[in-house]
């Protein structure tokens, strides 16, 4: 019996899609061996630098305020009212010029009460020894009247007493001129103490009185004027870290630099590391003084300053990045994590890349700044390639050994 045409049409159909099914199915499998292949890693790629030769600079940054080299608060030690101000800001002045005035009219009076309290005492003391002389001679004539018998004993006593009495009174007079030239010393210092002299030859960079304005110095000599001895010369108070105060000493040359001169650098020296710490926010600091020239007259009293104190300078020697002491190569551990960084601050190890491989090379270690380490050690030579970071390099990467689609950085 002979097959329906329509059926051996609808065999045929079937067929077709049965191979065509089985094609597909054969190129999905071929791409993804051929993705697996092409993603197959083929080894790390190392990033390399030279160790080069130079001069390392240890330095320690820090910051303080700008102050006067010379800088004294000239104060009132008597209180009253403010007649005359005769400088302003700005203004120079000499040691020994007068600056201010307070009406010294109480004192004038205090003065005159005080010379007047001497002249009374010195009458005192003057009629103190008439009266001596007086019972000198009556003690005389008492003791000759009764060396004839002509008195009684009694009266010899009472002549004695009077001369007693006088003598005291003359002892008692000359006190009295003492405390009287005393108080009239004092009244006049109080009165000298109306004029407010410069004690320095400066510049007043702050006033802070007025004519007519009331000056109280009860308990303590209120502030008038500010004056700074030498504006060319100013010095700076830092607050040095104490991780980084066994690196600093007297002498040591410093570098300041202020917000209003960007790029422009002001040559200091420092000449003092006080001990006496300070501590802020549980951060213990000691405070350094670095003066700094200032001829232009350019940095100003309370600038912020940033100090660069270079702590020591070692020319030509051997150094690398401090990445390069940071990396280690990820075969170096057995787990293929990042390992623990050597804290050893004298010695390190550097991985020098030969035929294609790390080597690992012990090192000593010197001065570092922010990116370089000073290093020396055998086998170790200006422009060895040391190695300061690994790429996981796969099949995939459009360009060899650069980071991108199938390459991975790996970070020490």
């Amino acid at each position: 019996m002979s097959q329906d045409p329509f059926d051996q049409l609808h065999t045929k159909r079937s067929r077709r899609w049965v191979f065509v099914v089985l094609l597909l199915v054969a190129a999905v499998a071929g791409g993804v061996v051929y993705a697996r292949r092409r993603s197959a890693p083929t080894g790390p790629r190392y990033l390399t630098v030279a160790v080069g030769r130079g001069e390392i600079v240890a330095s320690v940054e820090t910051s303080g305020s700008l102050q006067p080299d010379v800088q004294v608060q000239v104060g009132s030690q008597v209180s009253g009212r403010m007649s005359r101000v005769l400088v302003d800001f700005n203004a120079r002045v000499t040691r020994g010029q007068l600056l201010a005035e307070i009406d010294s009219t109480p004192f004038r009076a205090a003065v005159a009460q005080s010379r007047a309290a001497v002249l009374g005492a010195q009458a005192q003391l003057q009629r103190a020894q008439v009266n001596v002389r007086l019972g000198e001679t009556n003690l005389a004539r008492a003791s000759d009247l009764r060396s004839r018998g002509l008195n009684a004993p009694a009266d010899v006593d009472a002549a004695r007493g009077s001369r007693d009495l006088a003598l005291a009174d003359v002892a008692a007079a000359r006190a009295e001129i003492a405390r009287a030239r005393a108080a009239l010393s004092s009244a006049e210092t109080n009165l000298a103490f109306t004029r407010i002299t410069a004690p320095i030859d400066g510049v007043v960079i702050q006033r802070s009185i007025d004519e007519g304005q009331t000056v109280a110095a009860s308990f303590q000599a209120p502030t008038l004027f500010q004056i700074a001895g030498d504006l060319t010369r100013m010095r700076i108070i830092a607050n040095v870290d104490e991780a980084d105060i066994a690196q600093m000493r007297e002498h040591l040359m410093a570098t300041a630099r202020v917000d209003a001169f960007p790029g422009e650098t002001f040559r200091g020296e420092l000449i003092e590391l006080r001990y006496g710490s300070q501590t802020t926010s549980g951060v213990v600091t000691y405070p350094a003084v670095i003066t700094v020239a200032n001829p232009d007259l350019k940095l100003r009293p309370g600038m912020t300053a940033t100090v660069t104190v270079v702590a020591a300078r070692h020319p030509g020697v051997l150094f690398v990045p401090n990445a390069a002491l940071r990396f280690r190569p990820a075969s170096a551990t057995a787990d293929g994590g990042a390992t623990t960084i050597e804290l050893d601050p004298h010695h390190g190890t550097l991985y020098v890349l030969r035929a294609g491989r790390p080597v690992a090379v012990p090192v000593t270690l010197g001065l570092h700044d922010d990116r370089r380490t000073e290093v020396s050690g055998a086998g170790l030579a200006e422009g060895a390639q040391v190695i300061t970071d690994e790429i996981e390099q796969r099949a995939s990467t459009g360009a060899p050994g650069a980071p991108g689609m199938g390459a991975r950085r790996r970070s020490p």
